[in-house]
């Protein structure tokens, strides 16, 4: 009996319809980064951003995930970054509580996909091989960081008038 191809068409075509309507995914291709942003993981990731930001389960495992590894992972490589990508994982938090909502579904789709990236071993340089391992991650989140640090910057603003 053969097997049917029509699940993987109708999800390639899902795929196709996530990028369609999230414009802000296919502007996070900046020039020097093609290697990095046209690769399988990064558009998976961004494919599957759609999807995370709207089942919390899975939200709150990337989230429990992202917060796992960003302590056992060197600051390096992320330089500058490194307090933007620990307020994403705050924020994606904070959203999945329901206690921030401050932010437009691209943006959030754009920095879920930046942390989908971030914790996938299996990316353009995997995380596993010593010194180089976390550069596309920081080059992934530098990007994405271009497009949301105002939105960051408001959440960082809203976290600290909360105290």
């Amino acid at each position: 009996m053969k097997k049917r191809k029509t699940s993987s068409r109708a999800t390639t075509a899902a795929k196709k319809r996530a990028l369609a309507t999230n414009p802000q995914l296919e502007k996070a291709r900046l020039p020097g980064g093609d290697e990095i942003t046209q690769s399988a993981a990064f558009r998976r990731a961004a494919i599957d951003a759609v999807t995370y930001a709207r089942e919390p389960k899975r939200l709150r495992r990337l989230v429990e995930d992202a917060s796992g590894k960003i302590g056992v992972i060197p600051r390096g490589p992320f330089a500058e970054t490194w307090p933007y990508l620990m307020a994403m994982i705050r924020l994606l938090r904070d959203f999945h509580r329901a206690e921030y909502r401050d932010i437009s579904e691209q943006n959030l789709q754009i920095i879920i996909a930046a942390i989908l990236y971030f914790v996938s071993p299996f990316d353009v340089i995997p995380d596993w091989v010593p010194v180089l391992g976390h550069i596309d991650d920081a080059f992934v989140v530098s990007l994405a960081l271009k497009s949301v640090r105002m939105d960051l910057d408001t959440f960082m603003a809203w976290e600290t008038a909360r105290i």
